[in-house]
C-alpha cells in the first residue's frame, strides 16, 4: 500500500484511487464525455433563439416615444418552447446553446449580471413554489413564507434590478402535475404578465415534456406570444447516418477505437431500441460503451460492451439483452429489465411475449426501419 499523506481530503484519495485503478482511459474519457457532437436539431433551436433574441432587439426600439403608437404590441415578450421526451437531450442541448452564446455571457454564474436566469420547476409545483426557485436563481433568497403575490412582485422587482430579459424555465410539465386548473391556470396567467409588463417585459424558454404542449394549446395568448421546438424521437430510416456519425465521433475520433463492427444498421437499430429512441440516451450508451472497451483493453468497440451496458442499466437477465437476445428482441421492454413474473416460474416479464397477437404494429418495428 502507497505511503500516503494521512491529511489526504476525501476527493483527492477518490481521484488518485480512480487515477491508479484506470491508468491513463481517464483522460480519454473525459474527452468523450465532454464532447459535443452538433446535429440538425442545433441549427434549428439556433435559429429559433435568434429569433426570441431579434422580437427583444425589435421591442428594445418601440420604447422610442415616437414609435409606441405603432409597435405597441411589439414591446411585449415572447416565448420559446423546447419539447420533447425524458432522455432526448433538451436541457443539454439548450444548456450548450446557452454558454456558446456571446448574447448570454456569464450564463450560470449570479455574480456575472447575465441576461439570462435559468431554473427547474419544483416538483411538486404551485405557483409559489416556482417564484421561489426564480428568486433564488437572482440571487435572492429567503426563509420566511411569503404569499404568492408577494413573491412574484419581487421576482418582476429582482428581474428589473438584475436586468435580466429572458427567463428559461425547465421540467414545466411539474405544472401540469397538480391536476389543479386553477393552479395551472395561475401559472399561466403569471408568465403571460411576465411577458406583458410595460415596464420590464421578460422573453421566456419553456422546456419539458410533451405534455406542456397542453400548456400551450389551453391558453391563446401564450399559444400566440409562442413559437416551438420539437425533439422528436429518432428512428432507424431517418437517423441511421447520425448515429454513425456520433459513433464515429465519440469511438473512433476522440476514443481511438476501431467500430466497424458496431455502425452497421442492425446494431444501430437495437441501439436505437435500447435507448427508446431517445437522442440523449443514445449517446449515454455510447459513452458508457467506450467505457467498458476501454476499461477491458480493448482497441475496438464490440457489441458485447453495448450489452454489458444495457445489463447494467435494466438489470435484465441475459437472455433479455436487446444487444445479444434472439428472436424478437425488439419485443423487450427495455424499462422493464428488473421485473420478474413470479407467476410464471420466474419468467422475466420483459422479454417478448410468445403470444403473437401481443407484437406492437409494424409502424414501431426497428428491422423494418420503422420507428423502434
Amino acid at each position: 500500500m502507497p505511503d500516503n499523506d494521512a491529511n489526504e481530503d476525501v476527493v483527492s484519495r477518490m481521484r488518485r484511487l480512480q487515477s491508479e485503478r484506470r491508468a491513463g482511459n481517464g483522460s480519454i474519457m473525459a474527452g468523450v464525455l465532454s464532447a459535443y457532437i452538433t446535429t440538425p436539431r442545433d441549427k434549428i433551436l439556433e435559429a429559433e433563439l435568434d429569433g426570441l433574441i431579434d422580437s427583444f432587439l425589435l421591442a428594445q426600439e418601440a420604447t422610442d416615444a415616437s414609435l409606441s403608437r405603432q409597435v405597441g404590441r411589439l414591446r411585449e415578450g415572447r416565448a420559446l418552447s423546447v419539447t420533447g421526451q425524458s432522455g432526448a437531450g433538451k436541457t443539454r442541448t439548450l444548456e450548450r446553446h446557452f454558454l456558446k452564446r456571446e448574447e448570454f455571457t456569464g450564463y450560470g454564474d449570479q455574480n456575472a449580471n447575465c441576461i439570462l436566469v435559468s431554473v427547474s420547476t419544483p416538483s411538486p409545483c404551485t405557483l409559489r413554489l416556482l417564484g421561489q426557485e426564480v428568486l433564488a436563481a437572482l440571487g435572492y433568497e429567503t426563509t420566511r413564507k411569503l404569499e404568492e403575490n408577494v413573491v412574484w412582485d419581487m421576482v418582476q422587482h429582482q428581474l428589473a434590478l438584475r436586468q435580466v430579459r429572458f427567463l428559461h424555465i425547465d421540467e414545466l410539465q411539474h405544472v401540469l402535475q397538480t391536476r389543479n386548473p386553477i393552479e395551472i391556470g395561475k401559472v399561466q396567467d403569471t408568465l403571460k404578465r411576465l411577458m406583458q409588463n410595460k415596464l420590464w417585459p421578460v422573453w421566456l424558454i419553456l422546456s419539458g415534456l410533451p405534455e406542456i404542449g397542453r400548456f400551450f394549446a389551453d391558453d391563446e395568448q401564450v399559444w400566440r406570444r409562442s413559437r416551438h421546438v420539437v425533439f422528436e424521437d429518432l428512428t432507424l430510416e431517418k437517423d441511421a447516418t447520425l448515429i454513425r456519425r456520433l459513433i464515429t465521433s465519440y469511438g473512433q475520433e476522440k476514443a481511438k477505437l476501431a467500430i466497424t463492427d458496431v455502425v452497421g444498421d442492425p446494431v444501430i437499430a437495437r441501439l436505437l431500441h435500447a435507448a427508446l429512441g431517445r437522442f440523449g440516451i443514445v449517446i449515454e450508451f455510447i459513452q458508457d460503451a467506450i467505457r467498458e472497451a476501454l476499461m477491458g483493453g480493448a482497441d475496438s468497440l464490440q457489441v458485447e460492451h453495448f450489452a454489458a451496458v444495457y445489463s447494467a442499466r435494466t438489470g435484465c437477465l441475459p437472455e433479455g439483452n436487446v444487444f445479444t437476445a434472439v428472436g424478437d428482441w425488439d419485443l423487450i421492454k427495455p424499462r422493464e429489465g428488473l421485473v420478474r413474473d413470479e407467476l410464471n416460474n420466474g419468467e422475466d416479464c420483459a422479454q417478448p411475449s410468445k403470444h403473437r397477437g401481443d407484437k406492437p404494429g409494424r409502424s414501431s418495428h426497428p428491422r423494418d426501419r420503422r420507428n423502434p
